[in-house]
């Protein structure tokens, strides 16, 4: 029996940006801004303040003072699908291609697809 409601997971693209102040390879400071540098720090993040205030009077000290870094990173969401009883579920690799619902305990494979619980499952000869 296949899952009600499945999903496939989309590819998800983020990018988020850092006001770095480092020695050129990633070993220093980086405070989370905008594109355009403006950082979006906390006001109760005193620490993180005091980081950044030190920074802007010691930028000789950095091989990149004050400059904006761009991260770009790609991942695909897992497939969703409801349950059988009636909860939505995400589909993980938790144990040889499927997973458990957390709320009844139904196995099901990435596809959403019902399963056997897997200690029912047993080995061929060619395995």
């Amino acid at each position: 029996m296949g899952m009600k409601n499945f999903k496939h997971g989309e590819e998800i693209t983020q990018t988020t940006y850092e006001l770095v102040f480092d020695d050129g390879k990633g070993n220093g400071f980086g405070f989370p801004c905008d594109d355009v540098g403006t950082i979006g720090l906390a006001p109760e993040s005193t620490a993180a303040w005091e980081s950044y205030r030190w920074c802007l009077d010691h930028k000789d000290e950095f091989v990149r003072a004050g400059k904006v870094v761009a991260t770009t990173r790609t991942w695909r969401e897992n497939n969703t699908g409801e349950c059988t009883c009636g909860k939505r579920i995400e589909l993980y690799n938790e144990y040889m291609g499927a997973c458990e619902c957390p709320f009844c305990g139904q196995w099901w494979n990435l596809f959403g697809q019902e399963l056997n619980d897997p200690s029912t499952w047993s080995q061929g000869e060619d395995w």
